[in-house]
């Protein structure tokens, strides 16, 4: 499921016309107490870039709107911080944190306007499911004076959100860790505690916040920002007043996913993805091992899931592709990757070990309390539609104020085709699209 770093300037050109120059919002919490100690603690910040808004405002025109009259300057710093891992293991982990600064003029105009001093709204935004480690986001960016991160150019230079992303535990400065894929613990946690830390560096910036939070992310980011949100819900919502969270095709229902993927006569469309979700379980559950559910070895794994490797050389380690005729994409059965005593088990012992571990990692059994928005193409090829409209029935009934938003095939600017084989993929600037678009409706007061 890699998906947008290396291509969403290209595909999201034309996204974002929203409410420019409107970060300001209403007031929240105060955010004092920043953790300074512990989980969450900054311990260490390099500005990779700032940028003029003089300089950002080519970038706007050249690639959001041609008739853009402002944006915003683009600091971009790597921040490094501690947290846990899934079994409560200290980490060292680290993620991009992307600032809007305003111009004087800007500041005098708000005030000539008898307008709160600009203040800063966060939005935390989990990237997708990457296998290289140069594709996490404090890598991507890079000092050169440009923004290199794509995204964060829409959110922070041109909508003025303070962009928060995390690499992720097993990406950037903790590449040697194997990450926690699609673990719902780590992920919050992790997630958290890059917030925590970036708040902390802004404070001591004098950036204003506002302390309104926004979340959002794309599969493996859609599931992680479910996670994050009931984390910070239950443990955060004194410091931040979280205004909308909008996870987009995310595997929700784990245990619900795997009873159509571990089918011995199923063909694997995306064989990395799971290849990486059981090296990942059996690497954090003592009760998993991976020699009972994997054709290949523990090593064979390792090596392929080492950060170096591409989604066609891991499907090529993993014997699924030959990297010329054959990428591994819906070529292979799932008995090719899994045991077929692993499979015959799954299917007929609900009380294993691998469905407990499934079940205690959805993301989709609480009730949120904050407006969300669940956003998906109704034809996902990768993760079925049924994920989101499942969780929505699930949120409304309990009473959650929650929104289903499909995302007709047809209406995507990048279709199917041999180049761009995965509805999954063309989605994602149609989605996140619409995701900001609702920050700014919520933002705004419209909604």
């Amino acid at each position: 499921m890699k998906i947008y770093m290396n291509s969403s300037a290209k595909y999201l050109i034309a996204l974002f016309i929203i409410g420019f120059l409107s970060a300001c919002g209403t007031g929240g919490n105060s955010g004092e107490n920043s953790v300074t100690t512990g989980s969450g603690q900054l311990v260490s910040a390099q500005v990779i870039d700032d940028i003029n808004a003089s300089t950002m405002l080519q970038v706007v025109r050249g690639n959001i709107d041609a008739n853009a009259t402002n944006a915003f300057g683009y600091k971009a710093v790597k921040i490094t911080y501690n947290t846990t891992g899934q079994n409560g293991e200290a980490v060292v982990a680290s993620g991009l944190l992307v600032i809007p600064t305003a111009t004087p003029a800007y500041q005098s105009y708000r005030i000539s306007q008898g307008e709160q001093p600009f203040s800063v709204s966060m939005l935390c935004d989990n990237h997708g499911t990457i296998f290289l480690n140069s594709e996490a986001p404090s890598n991507v960016e890079v000092s050169n004076g440009l923004p290199d991160y794509k995204l964060a150019v829409l959110m922070t230079g041109y909508a003025g959100f303070a962009g928060i992303y995390p690499d992720y535990i097993g990406f950037g400065d903790s590449n040697g860790t194997v990450h926690p894929y699609i673990m719902k613990k780590a992920s919050a946690t992790s997630g958290l505690d890059m917030i925590k830390a970036s708040m902390k560096y802004m404070q001591d910036n004098n950036i204003v916040l506002n302390y309104q939070l926004y979340i959002t992310g794309y599969s493996e980011g859609g599931y992680n920002a479910m996670a994050l949100a009931q984390k910070v819900e239950e443990s955060f919502s004194d410091r931040v007043n979280l205004m909308g969270v909008a996870p987009m095709a995310g595997p929700y229902n784990i245990e619900a996913l795997a009873d159509i993927e571990l089918n011995a006569s199923h063909i694997m469309a995306y064989p990395a993805f799971l290849a990486d979700l059981a090296y990942s379980y059996a690497t954090y559950y003592d009760d998993l091992n991976i020699s009972d559910i994997t054709l290949q070895p523990e090593a064979v794994l390792a090596a392929a899931f080492d950060g170096t490797h591409d989604t066609v050389a891991i499907n090529v380690i993993l014997g699924l592709a030959n990297g010329t005729t054959d990428y591994g994409f819906y070529t292979h059965k799932t008995n090719e990757l899994f045991k077929d005593s692993f499979i015959t088990k799954y299917q007929s012992t609900p009380n294993a070990p691998i469905h407990t571990r499934f079940i205690e990692n959805n993301v989709d059994n609480w009730t949120p309390r904050s407006k969300m928005n669940l956003i998906q193409c109704v034809d996902d090829d990768i993760i079925p539609f049924s994920e989101s409209n499942n969780t929505y029935t699930k949120f409304s009934t309990a009473g959650a104020d929650v929104t289903l938003t499909p995302i007709p095939t047809s209406s995507l600017s990048q279709q199917v085709d041999t180049s761009h084989p995965f509805v999954h993929v063309n989605c994602v600037p149609t989605a996140y699209e619409t995701a900001v678009n609702w920050f700014n409706a919520i933002r705004q007061g419209n909604i």
